[in-house]
């Protein structure tokens, strides 16, 4: 490369250079800023240099310069996130179950690249990815680009949808083709969730994007949209419990106070709750869920100190799905 040539690729090694080596508290001086373009074959002078620095400040890549005895020292110190942040983006990836350990690897990588050099020791947080179970699917981004792409051309999709067999092993029913018309993803309890409607039932269905594969957009447009059309999916999925559907009932319940912010902490202000004049130690709630068994045993996980009142239908379900349950311990 020709010197001339070679000079207008100094703003992009310092900016290089500034992200690497300074931070809020970490300088670096002249004599290292030439040594750094020296090691690119670059040979230049202080006011080239000045040069530089003012063009990045002009883009708002702000370089600090510091006065101190012998010269100035100099720094970024203003970073797209500070160390905190990027700690908490390491965690989230890291204990992410829908990503494989590869591809949380990866992404842990390129989040550290964000921080400077001083960083990366802090930053080394990887010990969480051995005590997760990852995903065995590495196609997650994949098949969620194809579902927003779909989304966003208001066409239905087709896929298979697996699952586990006691081998370990991810394995699809008979080869069956699914096709649903998708309006919504969510992530839940660490999974990412296709919401869907589904014309062969006329209901909406939810499905593990981990577990999809062969996604596809098909000609086909989307069905299902006078459903959606006051769609809340903040709401829908403080209702549902691990993603299982069920019939939407307004659910009466009798708790010990000290169970009050079990409620409000999932349902907030949709929870309507008062004392129950009855009982001093307890307080009457009333939630609007999906019933499914998974709302069962969230009911169940909370223990004595809880009692479904109403629906009575709601009541025997319950019922019925813990004395099955008793059943199965009985000799």
């Amino acid at each position: 490369m020709e010197k001339s040539e070679s000079k207008k690729l100094i703003p992009l090694y310092l900016q290089q250079l500034f992200l690497d080596k300074t931070d809020k508290t970490h300088y670096i001086r002249m004599p290292e800023i030439l040594s750094f373009l020296e090691s690119k074959g670059i040979f230049a002078d202080r006011r080239t240099i000045y040069a530089a620095i003012s063009l990045l400040n002009s883009i708002d890549f702000e370089i600090v310069g510091i006065q101190e005895k012998g010269g100035y020292k100099y720094h970024h110190p203003k970073r797209l996130f500070n160390i905190n942040e990027l700690k908490f983006l390491i965690d989230s990836i890291a204990t992410s179950k829908f990503l494989t350990e590869r591809k949380s690897k990866e992404l842990i990588s390129k989040v550290k690249s964000l921080g400077s050099s001083f960083d990366s020791q802090s930053l080394n947080r990887n010990v969480l990815l051995d005590r997760r179970i990852k995903s065995m699917n590495d196609k997650v981004f994949k098949n969620l680009d194809t579902i927003y792409a779909a989304i966003v051309a208001n066409r239905q999709i087709s896929f298979q949808y697996l699952h586990w067999n006691p081998q370990r092993k991810l394995i699809s029913k008979a080869g069956k083709i699914y096709m649903v018309s998708p309006y919504a993803v969510s992530l839940t309890d660490d999974n990412y969730y296709l919401i869907a409607f589904d014309s062969n039932t006329s209901e909406l269905r939810h499905y593990r994007i981990d577990k999809m594969q062969s996604v596809k957009i098909t000609e086909h447009a989307k069905e299902g949209k006078s459903l959606f059309q006051s769609f809340d999916i903040a709401d829908y999925s403080k209702k549902t419990f691990g993603m299982f559907s069920g019939k939407e009932e307004t659910v009466t319940l009798e708790a010990a106070n000290s169970l009050a912010g079990v409620f409000i902490d999932r349902f907030g202000e949709s929870a309507t709750i008062r004392p129950n004049f009855d009982n001093p130690n307890t307080f009457i709630v009333r939630i609007t869920v999906y019933i499914s068994p998974k709302f069962f045993a969230w009911i169940f996980g909370l223990g004595k100190d809880i009692k479904i009142i109403s629906p009575k239908s709601v009541v025997n379900d319950f019922k019925t799905m813990t004395e099955n349950i008793i059943n199965n311990y009985r000799e």
